[in-house]
């Protein structure tokens, strides 16, 4: 998969028709994170809005400059920055390319400010530093960013170390910290642990002034399917997207070790990769009992449900059961994103575990995966037939009209609202629409992304008041109002 590409087409107005930079009477400064740089050439005033030279600002910030032909990239973490040259924006002065100072406020996620009187050009960046190992100061935080090598969870306390650029640091992580995962592909988010943490997974550490760590973001993408077909070196998943495995790949076969080899067609795979190099660093295989060369007398798993058929929302429970062979100790993976989650035994062979949707979870389409040892041998794993959902947040509402403080000439005009949904869908049956009090849902138009009313009814001049509610699948609701006025 690629990196995430976030795309700013300006525009390079060349030399012979750029417009002349107006005269200072002094050079123009610029400040990062409240260090002076020296920078040259400076910046320079056109037509009163100031332009800052790309690739000697982007390299002040710590940034790699790469430009091919008409593109310049920058790598900002695990976002990939392009600047595409050719229209109306940037300009050239004397060979050197510049661009208006909201370049670095609108796409690096910059603050800056110019201050005429003192020639200076102020930029606080959050997501960029001064240095290119992996750290940024400000004047009230800090932040430490870079890919995950190691975490030790036996030390005290525990620790991550990251790698940036070939700088390499440990940060020990104290016990209130917030550790949040993020799967970039999947768009699921979910309060986790320390030891969810994989080498490989791209993280940011961020710390108050001090150094003690208040939240771990960290960030990895993922795809599940099944194998359609495979050679020596990669494989194939059945929606076509090929896998490709390096010797840096860890890989496991139902709990265990396993090589390439070892993989077969319709095995469920869940692979989890850099979201800044794309490299495949775990592939987590799970074979069906059916399919499984089981050894003869080992333990089995016979069945793995769950007791939910819909989306879930923050609060609730999901519970799993297991029957399998009695007397063993199992337990069961939401994905990869909540691994080893405990069940308890009875001795007849059932085995019930549950989990609690934490607020900020938000993910569609997660695959249960059972796993059960017995006397030190493991049984096959089994994935439930069904999957989970659940969303912490409610739909928004887009789009609507006639718009909040509108005037329209019609006493009988179109009203809509639109919807956006995050990981769940809008459920259309929970639409509800209110003009001036009274439900006319019944006589709209709904489907999970909009609802439309056009009223047999005239409106009297004055003003229109409209609600409208609605919810996502796990029940989380939103309600919106407005007002717009009929003047025929």
């Amino acid at each position: 998969m690629s990196r995430i590409a976030v795309v700013l087409v300006a525009a390079l107005v060349l030399l012979g028709s750029a417009p002349k930079p107006a005269p200072t009477s002094a050079p123009i400064s610029i400040v990062i994170n409240g260090v002076k740089l020296p920078l040259q050439p400076p910046p320079i005033l056109i037509r009163g809005e100031l332009y800052v030279p790309v690739r000697r600002t982007i390299e002040a910030l710590g940034l790699q400059f790469m430009r091919s032909g008409n593109l310049i990239e920058t790598q900002v973490g695990a976002k990939t920055v392009t600047l595409q040259i050719g229209g109306g924006g940037a300009v050239e002065v004397k060979w050197v390319l510049y661009v208006p100072l909201r370049f670095f406020t609108d796409v690096l996620g910059a603050y800056a400010t110019y201050d005429r009187a003192a020639h200076s050009v102020n930029i606080i960046a959050q997501l960029v530093g001064t240095s290119s190992n992996g750290l940024i100061l400000t004047h009230t935080s800090a932040e430490r960013f870079g890919t995950v090598t190691a975490v030790d969870l036996d030390s005290d306390p525990p620790s991550v170390t990251l790698e940036y650029n070939a700088s390499v640091h440990t940060v020990p992580i104290g016990s209130n910290a917030i550790v949040e995962l993020h799967d970039v592909a999947a768009n699921v988010t979910v309060p986790g642990e320390l030891s969810d943490l994989h080498p490989g997974d791209f993280a940011r550490i961020y710390m108050d002034r001090a150094g003690h760590v208040e939240r771990v973001e960290d960030a990895f993408g993922s795809r599940t399917g099944r194998i359609a077909a495979s050679t020596a070196d990669e494989f194939v998943l059945t929606d076509g997207h090929v896998i490709v495995p390096d010797r840096t790949t860890q890989i496991t076969l139902n709990g265990q070790p396993a090589q390439l080899s070892d993989l077969r067609n319709g095995d469920l795979v869940t692979v989890r990769y850099n979201v800044e190099s794309s490299e495949v660093r775990s592939i987590f295989v799970s074979r069906a009992v059916a399919q499984a060369s089981a050894q003869p007398g080992g333990p089995q798993i016979a069945s793995l449900t769950l007791d939910t058929d819909h989306p879930l929302r923050a609060g609730d429970t999901v519970n799993v059961t297991m029957h399998g062979t009695p007397g063993g100790a199992a337990t069961f993976d939401i994905g990869s994103y909540v691994t080893s989650l405990a069940m308890s035994a009875s001795p007849d062979g059932e085995y019930i575990g549950s989990y609690q949707i934490p607020q900020g979870a938000n993910f569609t389409g997660v695959p249960i995966i059972g796993h059960l040892s017995v006397d030190g041998k493991s049984a096959p794993d089994l994935q439930a037939a069904q999957t989970l959902s659940a969303s912490s947040s409610p739909p928004g509402v887009s789009d609507f009209a006639p718009g909040e403080g509108a005037t329209v000439n019609t006493s009988s005009p179109a009203i809509y609202a639109t919807f956006v949904a995050d990981a769940v869908a809008v459920n259309p049956s929970s639409i509800v629409l209110w003009v001036d009090g009274r439900d006319v849902t019944s006589e709209c138009l709904r489907t999970p992304t909009f609802i439309q009313y056009l009223p047999d009814y005239s409106y009297r001049s004055g003003p229109v008041r409209v609600t409208v509610r609605v919810a996502d699948m796990a029940g989380n609701t939103t309600t919106k109002s407005w007002t717009f006025t009929i003047r025929p």
